[in-house]
């Protein structure tokens, strides 16, 4: 019978392991309390592998130290948990005993150093044998000691697949872009760092998002499913030339973060950048560097009183102090986020800019304005 597994890899076992298992789970459990939580969040260590891979033979878990199959895809997928959403790189190998679905967060080392080599491997050896595996190496920064954990792919005949080349150099200068306006206006370093890792992270998922489409232009995928919507807030705002710049965002880490997108208009392809909001006098700012434009300001700001007396929040988009559209955007809840009671989207707006959560909950087609302001009036006489 043929099986389809997730794996994993599992840096302090320096090998691969079941996603979402319960024995694999306990084994984990236990070895981290053996090992120390001191101890466990350095990382990766001999000490620390030697344990952990004794626990997994204990609990009876398989752990691999590579994964072998034909190359049949390369998707991205998000998963939820805790109220955040995580970027997923999924690699898929099938042999003649089913699938193997190799899951990594798309933030890690491990994934985008994976995402390099799969860009070379999907143009030259889709659906062909592959081996994909890992090892952790040792590096000098500052004094300390840091792991960095490379990704190895190799082909049919056992060579290495080379990482295409220039990708880490793009994302250095995405980062510079991204960060240079707010180095102009002494943004943290924190904020500088979240930045960097959100537009590292946004590539390589670009580049996922396009290997994808190489395996089904040559038949060997399917075309992807649409990705079920995840909880945010969205708005869209129209600029004096018609065109849509769309955000989505939810909240991590106390702050509220995401995307800012628009169509580009040469290529018709879309074309996506962070967004970091801080919170500022005026309300809620972020700024929006597309590759060869000056940036965009972005501001969510509590609206003027509705007939209700009621205030709900604004998006202004602006360039050196002038808006880019005629009328702001209104923030507003996703269909999937208006299904999370008490979201904390909802609770960093109302205690950042006091506008009640209520007010994100959009109003459906349907809706005429009547009903709009019976929903504002039983709000405001607290129904």
């Amino acid at each position: 019978m043929a099986t389809n597994r997730l794996m994993q890899r599992n840096n302090l076992a320096d090998a691969f392991l079941p996603v979402n298992d319960e024995p694999t789970n306990n084994a984990l459990a236990e070895a981290k309390a053996q090992v120390g939580d001191a101890e466990w969040k350095k990382g990766a260590s001999p000490e620390t592998k030697k344990i952990v891979r004794d626990t997994l033979k204990a609990h009876g878990v398989r752990y691999e130290e590579k994964l072998q199959g034909r190359l049949v895809d390369v998707q991205t997928a998000e998963t939820h948990a805790n109220g955040e959403t995580f970027g997923k790189l999924r690699v898929t190998l099938e042999n003649d005993g089913g699938k193997t679905t190799l899951s990594a967060d798309m933030d890690s080392e491990f994934a985008q150093r994976l995402i390099t080599k799969l860009d070379t491997a999907s143009r030259e050896h889709a659906g062909q044998e592959v081996t994909i595996g890992g090892f952790a190496t040792p590096k000098e920064r500052d004094g300390r000691t840091f792991m960095d954990h490379v990704a190895t792919m190799k082909d049919a005949e056992g060579q290495e697949i080379p990482a295409a080349p220039d990708h880490f150099k793009v994302v250095k200068e995405k980062i510079q872009a991204a960060q240079e306006p707010l180095k102009a206006v002494n943004m943290p370093d924190k904020t500088l760092k979240q930045v960097a890792k959100a537009t590292r992270e946004q590539h390589f998922k670009g580049v996922a998002d396009s290997l994808h489409g190489r395996f089904v232009e040559q038949g060997i995928a399917p075309q992807k499913a649409e990705l079920e919507q995840y909880p945010a807030l969205e708005a869209g705002v129209k600029d004096i030339d018609g065109n849509w710049h769309n955000l989505s965002l939810y909240e991590k880490e106390g702050k509220l973060v995401g995307s800012m997108q628009r169509r580009d208009m040469e290529s018709g392809g879309y074309e996506k950048v962070p967004l970091v909001f801080e919170q500022t006098d005026k309300g809620l700012e972020a700024t929006a560097t597309f590759e060869g434009e000056k940036p965009l300001d972005v501001l969510l700001s509590k609206s003027e009183p509705t007939q209700s007396g009621l205030e709900k929040v604004d998006v202004n988009v602006s360039r050196f102090g002038e808006s880019i559209h005629e009328h702001p955007g209104r923030l507003r809840e996703n269909a999937a986020l208006q299904n999370v009671p008490n979201h904390r989207e909802g609770k960093l707006i109302q205690e950042a800019l006091g506008v009640d959560p209520k007010m994100l909950t959009p109003y459906t087609p349907s809706q005429n304005r009547a009903p709009a302001k019976t929903a504002e009036k039983a709000l405001e006489q607290g129904r």
